[in-house]
């Protein structure tokens, strides 16, 4: 397995697991015919996924994204989400994951408090992103997912931060259900998010996880910690 200490960022530990576990499936998208995208499934190996982070990364970085920036991902629960965070999480940027079911009013209270750079949003989510930016005060440029590969990123407002991503340099920022009020926004670092993923995937007896030959399907959202972190993390280690 990856092994990590309190100083590894998560682009130190996806790079290595790519090296590592190149041919193995990082991840799955079952076959479902009613779905809107993936109908038939999709696997996704490391080495794919390394080319594919390795080029967004390089998309991010020339439209200006860097460290201590802030990217609202409304990608719902598809692959891309996890691929957009590598990338950006390898930059120093801090990935806040939006809950595709947020009415505009939540959304906007989203970007207000976390004051994001960028929203990268699906197309078929667009209208909502732009009702919420109609009533919210910051106004973030917004990036539309299909078109990244026939457009240039929208530059942010400020520079990057100078230096690389370090140890608690932070990596999500979460949104749990504001049950007592407006949601507080959970701020996890690189060695938070890999360590829960390292403690999944040591826990032994029932839960023993098997070097290399674990597939772990998760049916929670990738906008709370559960699949995005904890289990995705498990995996990732692991070379599941």
């Amino acid at each position: 397995m990856i092994e990590i200490d309190d100083a590894t960022t998560i682009g130190q530990a996806f790079f290595a697991a790519c090296a590592r576990y190149a041919t193995h499936s990082l991840l799955a998208v079952p076959a479902n015919p009613a779905r809107a995208y993936d109908p038939e499934g999709r696997e996704i190996t490391y080495a794919e996924a390394a080319d594919t982070v390795r080029g967004l990364m390089a998309q991010y970085r020339a439209a200006g994204y860097g460290l201590g920036h802030r990217v609202g991902l409304l990608l719902e629960s598809r692959p891309e989400h996890m691929l957009h965070k590598l990338a950006l999480n390898s930059l120093g940027v801090c990935c806040v994951p939006i809950n595709p079911d947020y009415r505009p009013r939540e959304l906007a209270y989203l970007v207000d408090h976390a004051r994001v750079d960028l929203v990268v949003v699906l197309a078929s989510r667009l209208e909502t992103v732009q009702a919420a930016l109609a009533i919210s005060q910051h106004q973030p440029p917004v990036c539309v997912l299909e078109a990244l590969a026939d457009a240039p990123l929208p530059t942010p407002a400020t520079p990057p931060q100078a230096g690389e991503p370090v140890g608690d340099t932070p990596a999500s920022i979460l949104y749990p259900s504001g049950t007592t009020g407006q949601p507080k926004g959970c701020v996890l670092s690189h060695p938070y998010e890999l360590a829960a993923g390292h403690w999944y995937a040591h826990q032994g007896g029932l839960g023993t996880v098997r070097e290399g030959q674990e597939r772990l399907y998760n049916p929670l959202p990738l906008f709370h910690v559960n699949a995005s972190i904890l289990s995705f993390y498990c995996m990732l280690l692991s070379g599941g």
